[in-house]
């Protein structure tokens, strides 16, 4: 939700907007979806182009949420991630043991030949 005033003046629109949303991104360690509520205030300007009655103002709302994101987000404090070689899924089975050696693992190499 977006809400806000807005005023005009001498070719350009002065915008005080309140941003309020939820993002859904994937855990840095795990996938794991987490959901990221959003509550910004931001006060703009911005020049308004000759003979237009409307202003996509899109680009900046969404440069200020994404400049709000955490670029490592966690689904937990503790998540313990995903196992290096196979990809397990370490949250839910925290006693895994992998199966795979390090060694036997593929490699880009391996699928370019």
């Amino acid at each position: 939700m977006i809400s806000g005033e807005a005023f005009a003046q001498l070719g350009t629109l002065y915008v005080d907007a309140r941003i309020r949303t939820t993002i859904e991104q994937p855990c840095s360690r795990c996938l794991t979806p987490v959901r990221i509520p959003i509550d910004i205030h931001e006060a703009f300007e911005t020049s308004i182009p000759a003979e237009s009655d409307t202003i996509d103002l899109s680009p900046q709302i969404m440069g200020f949420i994404l400049a709000s994101l955490d670029p490592h987000p966690l689904c937990r404090a503790d998540c313990r991630g995903l196992c290096p070689v196979c990809g397990t899924d370490l949250n839910e089975h925290p006693e895994h043991t992998c199966e795979y050696k390090e060694a036997d693992r593929p490699r880009l190499g391996d699928f370019l030949r």
